[in-house]
C-alpha cells in the first residue's frame, strides 16, 4: 500500500534507472505567437513612438541632394572630337595626346579643388538659429565676410554677428568681442578681415554665425562629396555628381570646378604657343639687329663710293648665281636656327619647358621627337596636380624626357652636320663663280658681299615673321580639352534622408524593440512564469493553477461564491480524487521552495472548499518555524502542536474550531518550539495521525518549504498525497528542479504541482478549472479591453 503512494513519471520524461531523461526542447510557434499576441498594445505603443521619431527626424534632418554634370573629352584612342582639333592637325602645331583616365585623375585633383574653395570662399558658412539648429543660408546672405589675410588653422571657428542699428555689428568669438562698421577692417585672432554690407537683403535676424572652417578641411569635404567616373571604356566621357545640402550651392561649386579644369587645359596649351613665340621675339630682335647693321654699311659703302646705281650690273651677277646663292642662304637659314635651338635644349634653365616645334618644318625625326618631348612634359605638368615629383610615374617620365633630350641634341648634332656639309659644297660651287666675279671691279665686288649678307638675313628676317603669325593664329585658336555636355544640374528631390526608408526602419524598430525587450527579459528570466515552463523543468504533474488573489482576504471559498478563483479551488477538489481513489488516503501535505509562495493561503481555501462539499476536514498548522494561519484567521496559538509533541496539551485540546466552515477544524503550530525537526520525529507525531485519520475525512498539512529546512520530508511518510507549490514570478527556475530530486528519490508521495497566483492572460486556462467567469472576460468586444489596458 506504501508503494502505491509514489507514481511514475508522466509521459513526457522516461525512467533510466535513477535518472529522468528529458525531452529535447522544441520551438512552440503557437505558444511564441501567443505571448506576443497578449502583448500587443506593446507593439502598437513602440511602432507609434518610433514612427513619431522617424517623423520628427525627417521634418528637421538636413536634405542632401545629387548634382549631376557632364564632360567630354578629347582622347585620341576613343575617337573624341573637339571642334578645332583637325584644324591644328593640319597645321601639326601645339598638339599633344590625352588620357580620359588622367583627365578623371586632375578633375579630381585636391590642387584643382583648393582653387575652387579659395576663390569662391567655400571655407565661410553664414548660419541662423531654426527652431531645433542652426541652418546655412545661401545667396541671399545680408553682408560677406572678406579676409584679407587668414591663418589656416585646424580649429574651426565660430564668428557671431549681431546688427546694431543700419552701420555698425558686434562681432564676437570666445572671449574676443568687437564693435565696428560695415567695410571696416578688423584685426581678429585668426587674421585680418573685412565684412561689407549687401543692402540688396534685409538683416532679418538678430544674430549671425560665421563658420570659419581650415581651408584644408573644407577641401577635404568637397572632395569626399564628390564623385567622378568614366560610364564604360567605350566613351571619353566623365560623369560628374557631388552631393550638398543646398542646389544653388552645389551647382555653384561643381561649375566652378569644371571650369577651373577647362581654364588649366587651355592654359597648357598656350604655354607651348608662348614658349614658341618668345623664341621667335627673341631671334627676331637679333636677326633684325643684324640686318639694320648689314644696311647700314651698305649705306655707308655707297656714300663712301660715291655710288648711284649698280643694280644693272649686280643683276646680271645674281641671275648668274641666282639658284646657287637661293640654296646657299637656304641652308645658312636653316643652319642658324638648328644652332639657336641646339643652345637652347643645351641650357638647364629649359629642362622643365617645353620645345618649340614650328621653326623647323623640313626635319620629320626632328618634328616628331619635339611632338613627343613636349606631349611628356605637359603630361607630367597634369600628372603634378595630382602627385608629386618623387612618384614614381613623375620619375619615369623624368627619364623619358632626359632620354628625348638626347635624342633631340643628337638629331640636331647629325642635322647640323648635314647642313654643313651641304654649305661645303655650295661654297665650292660658289667659289667657281667667285672666280668670275673677281673679274668685276672691286667696288661692285663689294658691293655685291653686301648684298649677299643683305638678302640672308632679310630671308631670315621674313621667315621669322611668317612663324610667329602662325603661331600666333593657333594660339587663338587652342581650345580646352574637355567641353561640357551637360553643366551642373540639382535633381528636384533630395537623395536622403529617404522617407520610405526611414518609415520602415521605424516599423522594424517599433517591432523589434518591444520583441528584444520580451526576449531578453526571457532570457534574463530566472522565476517561473508559465505552466508550460514548469512542465519543463520538472516530471511532476501540474495539477491545478490557481488565480490571482485581488482580496485580502485569507479565505475567499464561501458558500455560494461562485468567482473564477473560487472555481478553481473547486477544480483543485475535483483534481484530487483522481490521485487519492482509496477512501484510506486522507493525508494531504502541502509545501514549497521558499516562504511566500502562499502555501497558508491555498491550504486554508483548499480545506475550505473540502467543507464545502460535506467532509470533515481538520487543517494543520505544522510550519513550526514561522506559522501564519491562525495568526490571519486570529486564533489564540498558545496551545496547539508543539505543546501536544511535547505532552504539555491533550489531543482534544489543541483541536479547535477554525472559523471557516462548521465541518473545517485546526491544529495550530502552538509556541514555535528551538527544535522544530526533532519534535517532528517524536513518537506522539505518528500517534497523533493515526488518531487523526479515525476522525477525520482529510487532513491537510501545511508544512514549511522543503527548499529551507527538512521539515516536510519529515512529515512525507505521514501523508498520502504532496502538493509543491510554485508562485508565479516569484518561484526560481532553479527551485523548480527541486521537485525533480525528490521524485526520482520518491521523497514525497504523489509529488504534484500547484502553480499559484497566476495572472490572467499568462496561460492557456487554469488547469481543469477555466471559469465561466474568465470565458465571459475573453468574449468581450476588443474595445473593452483597450480600455481596460489604458485605464490601469
Amino acid at each position: 500500500m506504501q508503494e502505491n503512494k509514489y507514481q511514475s513519471f508522466n509521459g513526457r520524461y522516461s525512467l533510466n534507472g535513477n535518472a529522468a531523461t528529458e525531452p529535447e526542447a522544441t520551438l512552440d510557434l503557437r505558444k511564441l505567437l501567443d505571448h506576443l499576441g497578449r502583448s500587443w498594445y506593446w507593439f502598437v505603443f513602440s511602432i507609434l513612438l518610433t514612427g513619431t521619431l522617424g517623423w520628427i527626424y525627417l521634418r528637421y534632418a538636413t536634405p542632401g541632394y545629387k548634382i549631376n554634370a557632364k564632360i567630354l573629352v578629347e582622347d585620341k584612342q576613343k575617337g573624341a572630337d573637339i571642334p578645332g582639333a583637325d584644324l591644328l592637325q593640319q597645321m601639326e602645331m601645339f598638339t599633344s595626346k590625352s588620357s580620359v583616365d588622367n583627365e578623371l585623375e586632375i578633375i579630381s585633383s585636391r590642387s584643382l579643388m583648393e582653387k575652387v574653395v579659395r576663390d569662391q570662399q567655400l571655407y565661410i558658412r553664414y548660419l541662423v538659429e531654426g527652431r531645433l539648429k542652426k541652418t546655412e543660408i545661401y545667396g541671399n546672405v545680408p553682408f560677406s565676410m572678406n579676409w584679407l589675410s587668414l591663418k589656416d588653422s585646424l580649429a574651426v571657428a565660430n564668428y557671431v554677428l549681431e546688427p546694431i542699428g543700419k552701420d555698425s555689428f558686434q562681432l564676437s568669438i570666445d572671449k574676443w568681442s568687437k564693435k565696428a562698421a560695415w567695410g571696416d577692417t578688423i584685426q581678429s585672432v585668426a587674421g585680418l578681415l573685412r565684412i561689407d554690407r549687401d543692402t540688396e537683403y534685409p538683416l532679418d535676424h538678430k544674430e549671425y554665425t560665421l563658420e570659419v572652417s581650415p581651408v584644408d578641411k573644407t577641401v577635404a569635404d568637397y572632395l569626399r562629396q564628390l564623385d567622378a567616373a568614366i560610364p564604360n571604356k567605350q566613351v571619353s566621357t566623365i560623369d560628374m555628381t557631388m552631393s550638398a545640402d543646398i542646389p544653388r550651392k552645389g551647382e555653384m561649386v561643381l561649375n566652378k570646378l569644371i571650369d577651373a579644369y577647362l581654364r588649366a587645359s587651355v592654359e597648357d596649351k598656350n604655354r607651348i604657343a608662348d614658349s614658341t613665340i618668345a623664341f621667335i621675339d627673341n631671334r627676331l630682335t637679333i636677326v633684325t639687329s643684324e640686318l639694320s647693321g648689314v644696311e647700314k654699311n651698305i649705306q655707308r659703302f655707297k656714300e663712301a663710293n660715291q655710288l648711284a646705281d649698280l643694280g644693272e650690273q649686280a643683276k646680271l651677277l645674281v641671275a648668274g648665281t641666282g639658284d646657287s646663292r637661293k640654296q646657299l642662304i637656304d641652308q645658312q637659314v636653316k643652319l642658324n636656327v638648328v644652332e639657336s635651338l641646339e643652345q637652347y635644349v643645351k641650357d638647364e634653365k629649359n629642362n622643365k619647358r617645353v620645345v618649340p616645334a614650328a621653326i623647323v618644318v623640313q626635319d620629320p625625326t626632328f618634328v616628331s621627337l619635339v611632338e613627343k618631348y613636349n606631349t611628356l612634359q605637359l603630361e607630367r605638368e597634369r600628372l603634378l596636380l595630382a602627385n608629386t615629383e618623387g612618384h614614381p610615374v613623375i620619375h619615369n617620365i623624368d627619364v623619358q624626357l632626359a632620354g628625348l633630350r638626347s635624342d633631340l641634341l643628337s638629331n640636331l648634332s647629325t642635322f647640323k652636320k648635314g647642313i654643313q656639309l651641304s654649305l661645303e659644297a655650295m661654297q665650292a660651287n660658289a667659289g667657281n663663280l667667285d672666280k668670275q666675279i673677281q673679274k668685276v671691279p672691286s667696288t661692285e665686288r663689294v658691293f655685291l658681299d653686301y648684298s649677299r649678307q643683305q638678302a640672308i638675313k632679310q630671308e631670315l628676317y621674313l621667315y621669322l615673321l611668317k612663324k610667329r603669325e602662325e603661331s600666333a593664329i593657333s594660339k587663338s585658336s587652342n581650345l580646352a580639352i574637355a567641353r561640357i555636355i551637360d553643366p551642373a544640374k540639382s535633381d528636384p528631390k533630395p537623395f536622403k534622408p529617404k522617407g520610405l526608408f526611414i518609415y520602415l526602419i521605424a516599423f522594424i524598430f517599433g517591432m523589434g524593440l518591444p520583441a528584444g525587450i520580451f526576449y531578453l527579459a526571457d532570457l534574463l528570466n530566472r522565476r517561473i512564469r508559465s505552466r508550460e515552463e514548469v512542465q519543463s523543468l520538472t516530471p511532476a504533474p501540474v495539477l491545478a493553477e490557481i488565480g490571482h488573489n485581488t482580496e485580502e482576504e485569507l479565505v475567499v471559498v464561501k458558500k455560494d461564491v461562485r468567482t473564477p478563483l473560487v472555481e478553481q479551488f473547486r477544480a483543485l477538489r475535483t483534481n484530487l480524487q483522481f490521485i487519492m481513489t482509496n477512501p484510506q488516503e486522507k493525508v494531504i501535505l502541502l509545501t514549497s521552495s521558499m516562504s511566500g509562495e502562499g502555501k497558508s493561503f491555498v491550504a486554508t481555501n483548499l480545506a475550505a472548499v473540502i467543507a464545502l462539499s460535506g467532509k470533515r476536514v481538520l487543517l494543520m498548522e505544522m510550519d513550526l518555524r514561522k506559522p501564519k494561519i491562525s495568526e490571519n484567521l486570529g486564533l489564540s496559538n498558545h496551545t496547539g502542536f508543539s505543546t501536544y509533541a511535547i505532552g504539555k496539551s491533550a489531543m482534544d485540546a489543541v483541536i479547535k474550531p477554525s472559523g471557516i466552515h462548521e465541518n473545517c477544524w485546526l491544529i495550530s503550530s502552538g509556541p514555535i518550539p528551538p527544535n522544530p525537526a526533532e519534535l517532528l520525529l517524536m513518537e506522539n507525531t505518528g500517534l497523533l495521525f493515526a488518531e487523526l485519520r479515525k476522525m477525520f475525512d482529510y487532513i491537510i498539512v501545511d508544512t514549511a518549504p522543503v527548499g529551507l529546512v527538512t521539515d516536510a520530508q519529515l512529515l512525507a511518510r505521514f501523508a498520502d498525497a504532496s502538493l509543491y507549490l510554485m508562485r508565479q514570478g516569484y518561484t526560481f527556475r532553479e527551485q523548480a528542479k527541486l521537485t525533480k530530486d525528490l521524485l526520482l528519490h520518491q521523497k514525497m508521495p504523489r509529488l504534484n504541482i500547484i502553480i499559484n497566483d497566476v495572472k490572467q492572460g499568462t496561460s492557456y486556462g487554469y488547469g481543469y478549472g477555466y471559469g465561466y467567469g474568465y470565458m465571459e472576460e475573453e468574449n468581450k468586444p476588443m474595445i473593452r479591453k483597450i480600455k481596460k489596458v489604458f485605464s490601469k
